[in-house]
């Protein structure tokens, strides 16, 4: 390519020089610079054809124009900063924390009781017998301040939970909402919490009005029925007679006018303690209690002839009737029939051991040791 160009100039060049002095007509000769000028501009000119006829634009002119795609500009990623695991950190579960007292517990006024909570190391470091559960600030509840506790006796290594107890809390003597705030401390001094609050752990409760009643059968409506006779004004169950045709129900019927409809019943003990015995009873069976509402009226109609399920409280033996002790299905039960004007029961042995023995207890006074609180 390089050879044809300086060929076409050459030829370009003698081209030119036809014109110049001694080689044409003297009348129409250029002077010298116009000749040059003029060669010049021919030979720009043909290497203009040239340079266009060698162009690859000139031969392909259809050829697509690449167009470069811009590379996205990249979007920063952070790395977070990873924050320390402190040494000494708590955290618990707000299903699990309280083992015994959860908050607003109901309490009368000066009870005693334990409070356990239910916590998990989170910290990098072990807490051994130097780390000490120590009373913050609030409502002491029978602790005084700077009170301290040791934490463990043993290690709770990061990851392990741990049940701490304070024994010998008491509640105040006049009703109210009451709390106190807990605080852990290591072997230096430093007083931590728990996470995610990274602070106290509390013990709640709400002091409320206390009354204890005892509740005896209420005359005229409370006695024996015989299978074939009755009623009778003592409280009498088993058999009646030797030949064991007929037995005898006791019933009891308690005035619960005297509770609040808004108490709540904390506890109901059975006192049945006052009793005589002829013969082998609990060689009847076990003694059974059933809730009953047979009215203000004891009538003969009122006697249940067979056994049935459903007893609220029952005893197997004369030594369990000597235990005065907490009935829960009582104090359900008489949770329930706040409002109305009785509780009553039902006394009755399942039925005969065919021994040809008058075989029956009767009972003094059984009563009903009630407890509840008012707000």
């Amino acid at each position: 390519m390089k050879k044809s160009i300086i060929s076409l100039v050459i030829m370009a060049l003698i081209a030119t020089a036809c014109n110049l002095p001694g080689s044409i007509n003297p009348a129409t000769s250029l002077p010298p610079e116009a000749v040059f000028t003029q060669a010049a501009q021919t030979v720009i000119s043909e290497l203009t054809r040239v340079a266009n006829f060698a162009s690859p634009t000139s031969a392909v002119t259809s050829a697509p124009t690449s167009t470069n795609t811009p590379i996205p500009t990249n979007t920063p990623i952070f790395t977070p900063t990873n924050t320390p695991i402190p040494c000494n950190l708590a955290t618990w579960d707000p299903d699990t924390i309280d083992v015994t007292i959860p908050d607003n517990t109901i309490m009368a006024p000066n009870q005693t009781f334990s409070k356990t909570w239910r916590i998990l190391n989170v910290g990098t470091c072990s807490w051994n017998s130097s780390y000490l559960l120590i009373f913050d600030h609030g409502d002491g509840m029978g602790i005084t301040t700077g009170y301290t506790q040791q934490l463990t006796s043993g290690v709770v290594n990061p990851g392990q939970w741990v049940d701490l107890t304070v024994n010998n809390l008491k509640a105040p003597a006049t009703k109210g909402t009451y709390t106190g705030y807990w605080r852990l401390r290591d072997p230096g001094g430093e007083i931590f919490g728990i996470t995610p609050t990274a602070g106290t752990f509390v013990v709640k409760i709400i002091v409320v009005n206390t009354i204890t009643i005892t509740l005896t059968p209420k005359v005229g409506e409370s006695g024996t029925i015989r299978s074939d006779a009755g009623p009778f004004p003592d409280y009498t169950v088993g058999e009646s007679n030797a030949d064991i045709t007929r037995t005898t129900e006791a019933f009891l019927s308690y005035d619960i006018s005297v509770i609040p409809t808004n108490a709540t019943i904390t506890e109901v003990k059975t006192n049945f303690s006052a009793y005589t015995t002829e013969g082998n009873p609990f060689g009847l069976g076990a003694l059974f209690a059933y809730l009953t509402d047979y009215g203000l009226t004891l009538e003969p109609s009122d006697f249940v002839a067979a056994y049935t399920p459903g007893r609220t409280v029952d005893w197997g033996s004369t030594a369990a009737l000597n235990i005065i002790e907490p009935s829960p299905q009582l104090k359900s039960n008489l949770q329930l029939k706040l409002g109305t004007p009785r509780l009553q029961l039902r006394l009755q042995f399942p039925g005969s051991n065919g021994d040809a023995v008058k075989d029956r207890i009767t009972f003094t006074n059984p009563s009903l040791v009630v407890t509840y609180t008012t707000p």
